[in-house]
């Protein structure tokens, strides 16, 4: 196959994200379908992208490669099953699931059918946090020894979605949702999964919490602390890692600083944010479709979004129990909770 033909399940504002991506690389993909429950939504996102809108996803996995998962997080397993079954490729949106169950069984089908499962963690791609992985990489500020990810943004109902609201279709809040990212990319750029957790969470009177302090355990000894708030100000999207011969901190502010031996270099500028996120979601969707076309593996696959699921929970845990918790690793039969 040349070019991949897309369906987009869901046509919020990540699935637009997707369809501006697609756009901008018309000789490698092409949206094909879009399917919303809103069918309004799902034909005004089909027209902007030259696509056939669905209001049912299983009618449209005949005329499409690869599906775009894009609905709250609690409906993430049924259409990849369906997908899997259909031989369709599939672009997971973060978090993978709300369930470790529900990772392993999508997973294990996905595999079953030798189709690709991708999974959206897009903080691989944006600009400046891509920039800060390829320094601590190289091993200039040595070994990492901790890190710090603060996320301050905004989470009130009226700038949200209501379903950011709902603990079973959300599986939680801004843990789940924005602490999601922030763990990802902590333990990227750590070089190690989360293998125990201590949390303590707020919700200022919702449903799900709007606030998160995470204190996580790595498998390689390194240190990591996850700070989501909605309520500071300024908002803040930062992460710093300590390394054995100097120190790294990257922003959307200030973009990428190096520092050791009493000085400070910057490697990074911040540019605008919406061109970094399209480049972003354009790079990710090369590699996605890279995968398809079976050019390479996927870049990000199902153990990485199981790893970030399975340290959200591990923290709900923690806060519930008002200790430690350890994250669990091993996989269950499909079927089991």
């Amino acid at each position: 196959m040349s070019v991949v033909r897309l369906g987009l399940l869901g046509a919020g504002g990540v699935a637009a994200l997707h369809a501006q991506a697609a756009l901008s690389m018309p000789d490698e993909v092409r949206v094909e379908a879009v399917c919303d429950v809103d069918q309004a939504r799902a034909a005004e996102l089909a027209a902007r992208s030259g696509a056939r809108a669905y209001t049912d996803h299983l009618g449209m996995l005949d005329a499409v490669d690869a599906l775009i998962v894009c609905t709250p997080h609690a409906l993430h397993l049924a259409p990849a099953l369906d997908a899997a079954a259909a031989g369709v490729h599939v672009l997971m949106e973060k978090p993978m699931a709300t369930s470790l169950a529900d990772c392993d069984a999508m997973a294990e089908a996905c595999a079953r059918a030798g189709v690709v499962l991708f999974l959206g963690h897009i903080q691989h791609y944006l600009p400046i946090t891509a920039k800060a992985y390829e320094v601590v990489a190289s091993g200039e500020i040595g070994r990492p020894v901790a890190v710090v990810d603060r996320r301050a943004t905004d989470y009130r109902r009226d700038h949200r979605p209501a379903w950011f609201f709902d603990p079973v279709l959300a599986g939680g809040g801004a843990v789940m949702n924005i602490g999601a990212h922030c763990i990802d990319r902590a333990t990227w750029l750590a070089g190690a999964a989360a293998v125990r957790v201590t949390a303590r969470l707020e919700n200022r009177g919702l449903p799900v919490e709007t606030e998160g302090l995470l204190q996580l355990e790595l498998a390689n000894g390194v240190l990591a602390t996850v700070s989501v708030t909605t309520s500071a100000m300024p908002q803040l999207d930062e992460i710093e890692v300590l390394g054995s011969r100097g120190t790294l901190r990257a922003s959307r502010a200030n973009g990428v600083w190096v520092a050791g031996h009493g000085r400070a270099e910057q490697r990074a500028t911040p540019g605008d944010i919406d061109t970094e996120v399209a480049v972003a979601f354009r790079d990710q969707l090369g590699d996605f479709a890279a995968a398809v076309r079976g050019e390479r593996p996927a870049a990000i696959g199902p153990e990485v979004g199981r790893a970030v699921v399975a340290t959200v929970l591990a923290a709900y845990a923690s806060a519930g129990s008002g200790q430690a918790e350890l994250v669990p690793t091993g996989r269950k039969p499909v079927g089991q909770p």
